[in-house]
């Protein structure tokens, strides 16, 4: 059975512009090209390291030079000798970097640092130069070059191309290996479960609908052949490869089959499978299936397994970018930014989204979500978020989201707002008098004030509210019209 796996579009690759019927005629020698290639790739990209790691020395090399030069000049060593010194700290940490020893992020990080101030350190000296200014401290000499900071430069760029062609290697690598193992479930697909010699030890139990089922559900062949092996494997309580392999065609019957992920997931924790692994499977199927509860609910079990949500936010807005008000990626995303502490950036991701789409409901509510759990929400943080809310109105005025947003910021705190906000919207509806959220959050905080002239003109915002602008929920204007006067 063919395992209907949608992957996510993406630049062709060698690997995948060769058909299904190419790689099963020859998969033995299209599987050795690709390894081949990517041994290639990885010997030739270790050969340029080696040598890249060896500049390293002439750098030093010149620096020692220069020094040379200078403590031999008539000046002898000076203040500028430093910039030299700075040239050979930053080929030694670069080489760490490159060859990954020790703490190779730590030593970028110091590279990328003094390089930043072995370029403007050239680069002022450079310009005093050409300016024709009077000569000071800390002046290099014309042919002082920042020998250091090039080769890190050269250094970042050539890793850059290798860590990208290793990634292509290998996705050439495990593309062929989906493609390869596509086509060998193909052929197993010819013989069903039942007939196949390698499944004879297993029971093969039926779907069991009762004696006198109301309906019979015509299932078809392949997948009462899947399920009634699948449900002997559950009698066996069997976890092994083979059967961790046979839930793919189960949740390809049925992706939404609860007890197939649940089993999956058993096994793949009895064999200690690599788990990361699973992520991009679940990610495959989550974009093929994204209104799928269980493909959600399973990814975030692994995340938990691996105590890792890294790859979540980026996972999630993927998704997003799909359907972006697809609630299964914000509950997950929520999950995941809860669980994991991943609350920075997230704001600045909400912001894009409604730049794309102010009435993005789902990204509102996310804000709402973020500001809840990192923020105090006190009256100044309430005041920004309110004016952030009424921008996004001056775009869309009879966008609901804002207004609901506006509603939660100010509730339990209206004695503050009420004096801002209502001139703010009585000029609005003057402008907009069909926009019914801000009537409608006008006599909420009218409302609250509760004085005769705030309810005289409550009543009157509801009248129109009720006649007019907003007649389809004239009952519910009709309550609150008797709330008032109850209040009164």
């Amino acid at each position: 059975m063919a395992q209907k796996r949608k992957t996510a579009s993406k630049k062709a690759t060698p690997a995948k512009v060769a058909t299904a019927t190419e790689i099963a005629a020859q998969p033995e020698t299209l599987q050795q090209e690709v390894l081949r290639h990517f041994a290639k790739t990885m010997y030739f990209n270790d050969l340029w390291k080696s040598f890249l790691s060896k500049l390293a020395g002439l750098v030093v090399f010149m620096s020692y030079v220069m020094v040379q030069r200078m403590r031999e000049s008539d000046g002898g060593l000076g203040f500028i000798a430093l910039f030299e010194v700075l040239s050979v700290i930053i080929a030694i940490a670069t080489a760490i970097f490159l060859r990954r020893f020790f703490s190779p992020m730590l030593a970028f990080k110091l590279a990328f640092t003094l390089s930043l101030l072995q370029s403007f350190w050239w680069g002022a000296s450079y310009y005093a130069r050409y300016m024709e200014q009077d000569p000071k401290v800390g002046d290099l000499w014309p042919d002082q070059f920042a020998f250091g900071t090039m080769y890190f430069v050269m250094i970042w760029i050539s890793d850059r191309f290798m860590l990208g062609t290793q990634d292509v290697a290998q996705q050439n690598a495990q593309d062929v290996q989906e493609v390869l193992q596509k086509v060998q479930r193909t052929n197993e697909g010819k013989m069903l479960y039942r007939d196949q010699p390698a499944w004879a030890d297993v029971p093969k139990i039926p779907q069991d609908d009762g004696p006198n089922p109301v309906v019979r559900i015509a299932y078809s062949e392949s997948f009462t052949d899947v399920m009634d092996v699948f449900r002997g494997v559950l009698k066996l309580n069997e976890y092994s490869e083979r059967t961790l392999n046979l839930t793919l065609d189960v949740i390809d019957e049925n992706p939404a089959n609860y007890t197939a992920w649940h089993f999956r997931r058993k096994v793949l924790e009895a064999l200690s499978a690599n788990l990361y692994d699973e992520l991009q499977y679940t990610e495959r199927m989550a974009i093929a299936h994204p209104k799928n509860y269980q493909i959600w609910h399973h990814r975030r079990e692994i995340c938990s397994m691996l105590k890792d949500g890294s790859a979540e936010k980026a996972f999630s807005a993927k998704a997003i970018t799909g359907d972006s008000k697809n609630y299964h990626a914000w509950a997950h995303r929520q999950w995941a930014i809860l669980t994991f502490d991943l609350w920075d950036g997230e704001l600045a991701y909400i912001d894009s989204m409604l730049e794309d789409d102010v009435r993005n409901n789902s990204a509102w509510n996310q804000r709402w979500f973020v500001l809840k759990h990192t923020t105090s929400l006190d009256v100044s943080e309430r005041e920004r978020e309110v004016e952030y809310a009424l921008t996004k109105i001056d775009i869309a005025v009879h966008n609901e989201s804002p207004w609901n947003y506006i509603r939660g910021l100010v509730r339990g705190h209206e004695d503050h707002f009420a004096p801002r906000l209502i001139p703010k919207f009585q000029t609005l509806l003057e402008t907009y008098p069909d926009c019914i959220f801000a009537a409608g959050l006008l006599v909420d905080l009218y409302a609250k004030q509760a004085t005769d002239d705030a309810l005289a003109a409550a009543h009157q915002l509801i009248d129109t509210l009720m006649n007019d602008t907003d007649r389809v929920r004239q009952a519910y204007w009709l309550f609150r019209k008797g709330s008032l006067k109850a209040a009164a």
